[in-house]
């Protein structure tokens, strides 16, 4: 396992390793990198590395010392910023130059995966900041007048009080992209954001959101494709051509967009190294076996392909359910995860590219349509409705109420209106607030939702099993080309002829052409219904008391019979489902509960 830590006394006192005891020894487990203490005086930092490091967690430049986790996309840049060689030093002792040489607000510039805390000893203050898209966590709590912080949300954990509003967002949502966390007592520093601690007074900013970019009204479309391919490259340029990056290969348009480019750039002598190999999940339920489109790409690129076949929700090979930092939307499927993850490791691999991201920034949405009758556009509305009831095939009446009147309705008749979003089995008293609507401004509904969109990105962002010694990159979240996409007009995004039009001509000679213009993409639901049947016994022991009725957050005579019902071919809110089973399994992990599988059966 790897992370850090570190602690600031506020009130400037020194530091004794007895103060910080319990997080040391859950964090370090006496394997410590380095540890800073006497001579920083109120500041400790500690990092633990195991097995293959990408870059080291600890740096020192002049008074300062830090810890954290960075990866510079604009190194140059912010060498040049910093008044240093480029070559000297780490990313994150370039950060620690950048802080000295410009001062905490120099963090806007970083563009990159990064989360770090930073102690200027002259100065008497920490800074600390987490990546725009969250992609590195980072976790603080005060502890009497210790402000502590982690990479790692296990190591700050204490009293044991759970966050029933993080829960509520849970269950409905999968996650909340805010500062909140499992732990009542804990917080997470938001995506985008810089904190600077000076003694007691402490001061959050965000340097970037998504909500500040806007889109443009046109554009000439081929330009807007070749800028975006342009910058869709330098990104994956920053991220592959490492000895050991392999990539995921799903059959879909992200992921297919990821190995194609990379091996098309290597073959052109633009990239140092093409990757060591791919790896595809093969479903073999329902639509979930992808081999017909990421086979395309293997026969065309002569990349490596590893296969994980058939692994399901639940299944145990023996090692048992991991105990994570955090609850994810689909944790149980951690069987799955480990055996990918091992996959690569096994092959020398320790960098995975992902296409995460995509979906996100250009999926776009049809509040577009909304927002033109908003302007006073009402026969282009109503001319846009047409199309998507066309390639639909649906009534232009219901599509045109959908995507013209209801989201132009007082935010009170929307609310009377809608359906509830709120599952059956979750108390309405629990989490009142769920399934409302935000009532973003007239003729902002398209970029609102795209904005909330990329504000969940942590949320999905891959953690363990990937995060100790395989790292998880991200071609997608490159800074320069999410700023471009959030500022592309919305026809190059969303248009009934294809979602994503702008990454589709984008890669016109780089993708096959099945792949290039496919509008659908297999899925899991049919592998996560027979994994309630497969697994019956022991998600029946589970839930017959389970964790989160104790605490109040949902009714367990409802939930069990939600499951039956899925079971019987009734899945009325499959997702929702899959949250609370995930959330559930997790604490009865946590606990000590969750069954071994005979002791399962023998209950069931």
């Amino acid at each position: 396992m790897n992370g850090y830590l570190c602690a600031l006394r506020l009130t400037g006192e020194p530091l004794r390793r007895s103060d910080i005891f319990g997080p040391l020894a859950r964090i370090a487990g006496g394997r410590a990198e380095r540890l800073l203490t006497t001579e920083l005086g109120p500041f400790a930092a500690v990092a633990r590395s195991e097995g293959h490091v990408l870059r080291p967690l600890t740096a020192r430049w002049h008074h300062w010392a830090a810890v954290g986790d960075v990866r510079l996309d604009n190194r140059r840049d912010i060498a040049a910023l910093a008044g240093q060689p480029v070559e000297s030093g780490s990313d994150l002792e370039l950060v620690l130059a950048l802080l000295d040489a410009r001062g905490a607000d120099s963090v806007d510039a970083l563009a990159g995966d990064f989360a770090f805390a930073a102690y200027d000893a002259r100065g008497q203050k920490l800074v600390a900041a987490r990546d725009p898209f969250g992609v590195r966590p980072l976790f603080l709590a005060r502890r009497g007048d210790l402000l502590l912080l982690s990479s790692r949300l296990s190591a700050l954990e204490e009293d044991g009080r759970f966050d029933l509003d993080y829960i509520a967002d849970f269950l409905v949502a999968g996650g909340t992209p805010g500062d909140r966390t499992i732990w009542e007592d804990v917080r997470s520093l938001r995506a985008g954001s810089v904190l600077l601690q000076r003694g007691t007074v402490a001061s959050v900013r965000r340097f970037w959101s998504a909500g500040a970019f806007t889109p443009e009204p046109a554009g000439d479309e081929a330009a807007l494709a070749g800028e975006f391919r342009r910058l869709f490259r330098e990104g994956l340029r920053q991220r592959a051509g490492d000895a050991g990056t392999w990539a995921q290969l799903s059959g879909g348009l992200d992921s297919s967009s990821v190995v194609a480019s990379v091996q098309a750039m290597h073959a052109a002598g633009e990239l140092a190294g093409g990757l060591g190999g791919t790896v595809t999940i093969v479903d073999s339920l329902g639509d979930g076996d992808e081999r017909p489109f990421s086979s395309e790409i293997v026969s065309r690129y002569g990349v490596r392909n590893e296969c994980i076949h058939d692994f399901w929700a639940w299944r145990d090979d023996g090692a048992g359910a991991p105990l994570t930092d955090e609850p994810r939307p689909i944790y149980p499927f951690f069987e799955r995860d480990r055996r990918l993850a091992g996959v690569v490791k096994s092959a020398g691999g320790h960098v995975l590219l992902s296409g995460l991201g995509s979906d996100h920034l250009l999926y776009g949405n049809l509040g577009y349509i909304a927002d033109l009758a908003a302007h006073g556009r009402i026969g282009a509305a109503l001319g846009e409705a047409a199309r998507w009831a066309v390639a639909r095939r649906q009534s232009f009446w219901t599509t045109a109420r959908h995507t013209v009147v209801e989201p132009l309705l007082p935010l009170r008749l929307r609310q009377a209106g809608a359906v509830p979003r709120l599952p059956s089995w979750i108390p309405p008293e629990f989490a009142p607030g769920a399934g409302r609507a935000s009532g973003p401004h007239p003729g902002q509904l398209f970029q609102t939702q795209v904005a909330a969109e990329v504000e969940r990105l942590p949320v999905w962002i891959d953690r363990e099993p990937f995060n100790d010694e395989l790292e998880m990159r991200y071609p997608f979240l490159y800074r320069p080309l999410v700023e471009f996409s959030l500022r592309l007009p919305v026809a190059m995004r969303v248009r009934p002829e294809g979602r994503k039009w702008v990454l589709r001509e984008a890669m016109r000679d780089v993708l096959p052409e099945p792949i290039r213009t496919r509008t659908g993409k297999g899925g899991m639901d049919a592998r996560i219904l027979w994994s309630l049947q497969r697994e019956r016994g022991r998600l029946d022991a589970m839930l017959w008391q389970p964790l989160l009725a104790e605490l109040g957050c949902v009714e367990p005579v409802r939930l069990r019979a939600a499951v039956e019902g899925a079971r019987n071919g009734h899945a009325t809110n499959l997702v929702a489902l899959m949250h609370a089973l995930s959330l559930e399994t997790w604490l009865a992990v946590r606990s000590g509960k969750w069954a071994p599988p005979e002791s399962a059966r023998t209950a069931a």
